[in-house]
């Protein structure tokens, strides 16, 4: 055993070598320059540090759709931004941890064909032109390793390109951790987390190290860590779908209409034919808006609450309306989503740590390890869980339905408002006892998730005369404690939509945030 754990320890070392070369020695930090480990906030290190130009922090402030929209005018080439943004991602990975693989020079050979193009031709290849992003660590790129956080994975490059950072092995964590590349951890605070599985993504995005980041969710991997880092992000249809992660509302509308113009339908059977509808993001003049103050299990610990205050107010005094709508099914989709992650009893998991001899996080070690003696379900079990979702369903659309005899519009809810967790982003290794997170993926709702503001040291403590309503809740306020646990913590909410109303949902962020704004 001693050997093969050296084997793969020795994998991994390797893999963050090779990484870690990939630097160019001239955006490597000088040792005078670096932040001590007791540095905790690094969110305005390329500002304050010198490395960096103004016309190099200018570009990586930006939007991608301000960035496209300037390289199609001709204000800056796309050589200049895809060496500004790799930069910035070559001091993110110093600072952070949160790139996987890097291919700075592909991207600087790509740019600079680009820029040959546009020069010839005085127009740009497509609405995207020039603009570099992200990928999760789960997509395939042809000649590239994606490890998905497993040592077994390393050093073996996928033969080609999916359809279509750094994440916690399995996918199945809310932090992103692993024994491939480490820990990856929140520039505003680096004893806490940016959230997981796209842990990775959410941390380059919210450093200005990439314009917008692919990442995917079937339990909150997207919404989660948009809502620890202050970014906009999009779940839409499709179950463990690929979704994005970004810095405004029309870089959402930007990515998913330029996704769609390519037809993906005709190289991915599980993607619907359905282009962008631009003509669905005519809203109504007035909204209204279910809030859900909880799930009937666990209230929103005092950060999240004041943040559903917040948006509640300035929506009511914009002429938007509300109404209270618990989100009593979450509970329940939590319990059969758990199921369909665990019908195998871990043995995927454990047959490719296995494979190089590497152990499982303690989380899911204990989850479904071999020490926790899970019991694969069987065919009847499997199906009769998936009943049940279906009768789920059912009782979420009659219950959004039945809203129409109090909205006051004559329509059902337009979107309904609630925290994607009820606590604000966690430390290291502090799990996850609780998240609204379930529902979304297991009935293919739409949801988008939007910035807000940031935990408040003096305002944000629990109230000496709060009382739980049960048990659990008791635990997740707990597991809270105080403010200071979440120093430097962004805070952002989540509107859920219907299924196949990513247009609708989009339209919607646009009007919250124009609405709520952001403060922090």
């Amino acid at each position: 055993m001693g050997d093969t754990a050296k084997s793969w320890q020795d994998v991994a070392a390797k893999k963050r070598e090779q990484r870690a070369d990939k630097i160019p020695a001239q955006w490597r930090i000088p040792a005078e320059l670096m932040p001590p480990a007791s540095a905790n906030d690094v969110q305005d290190f390329p500002r304050t540090s010198g490395l960096f130009t103004k016309q190099e922090l200018l570009l990586t402030e930006l939007t991608a759709s301000e960035v496209v929209q300037k390289i199609a005018c001709g204000d800056v080439t796309s050589l200049e931004v895809v060496n500004a943004i790799c930069k910035r991602a070559a001091v993110a990975q110093q600072l952070i941890n949160c790139v996987t693989e890097i291919y700075f020079d592909e991207a600087f050979t790509r740019a600079q064909e680009l820029d040959d193009y546009f020069a010839r031709e005085r127009k740009t290849v497509g609405p995207l032109h020039g603009l570099p992003i992200s990928l999760k660590d789960q997509f395939n790129l042809k000649g590239v390793d994606t490890t998905i956080g497993y040592v077994s994975y390393a050093n073996k490059p996928a033969s080609q390109n999916s359809t279509l950072s750094n994440v916690p092995a399995t996918l199945m964590m809310g932090e992103s951790v692993n024994n491939v590349f480490g820990r990856t951890v929140n520039p505003r605070n680096r004893e806490v987390t940016t959230g997981g599985s796209s842990g990775g993504e959410s941390a380059l995005v919210t450093f200005r190290a990439s314009y917008m980041g692919v990442g995917t969710d079937i339990g909150g991997s997207i919404r989660h860590p948009c809502s620890y880092t202050g970014l906009f992000g999009l779940r839409p249809t499709v179950r463990s779908c690929a979704g994005l992660m970004c810095r405004s509302v029309d870089d959402i509308e930007l990515f998913m209409s330029s996704l769609l113009q390519q037809q993906p339908w005709l190289h991915d059977p599980q993607t619907l034919p359905i282009p962008w509808r631009r003509d669905q993001m005519q809203l109504p003049e007035k909204l209204c808006f279910g809030f859900a103050m909880g799930d009937g299990t666990v209230t929103p610990t005092p950060p999240l609450r004041k943040t559903m205050e917040i948006a509640k107010a300035k929506l009511l005094a914009a002429g938007h309306s509300v109404v209270d709508y618990i989100l009593y099914e979450a509970a329940e989709a939590v319990e059969i989503i758990t199921k369909m992650w665990s019908a195998d009893a871990g043995n995927e998991f454990q047959r490719d740590t296995d494979a190089a001899g590497e152990a499982l996080h303690p989380h899911l070690e204990a989850w479904l390890g071999r020490s926790a003696n899970m019991k694969a379900q069987t065919v009847k079990e499997m199906w009769e869980n998936q009943h049940r979702r279906a009768v789920l369903a059912q009782t979420f659309l009659s219950r959004w339905e039945s809203t129409k005899e109090m909205t006051g519009t004559g329509r059902a809810i337009d979107g309904l408002i609630m925290p994607s967790t009820p606590f604000p982003v966690i430390r290291h290794d502090g799990g996850y006892p609780w998240h609204y997170g379930a529902l979304s993926p297991l009935l293919d709702l739409i949801t988008g998730v939007f910035p807000i503001t940031k935990v408040d040291l003096e305002l944000d403590s629990v109230l000496e005369d709060w009382e739980p309503t049960t048990e659990k809740d008791k635990e997740v306020m707990e597991y809270y404690g105080k403010p200071e646990n979440h120093e430097n913590a962004l805070v952002g909410l989540a509107v859920i939509g219907r299924r196949l109303e990513e247009e609708k949902v989009t339209a919607m962020l646009r009007v919250v945030n124009e609405i709520v704004g952001v403060d922090y």
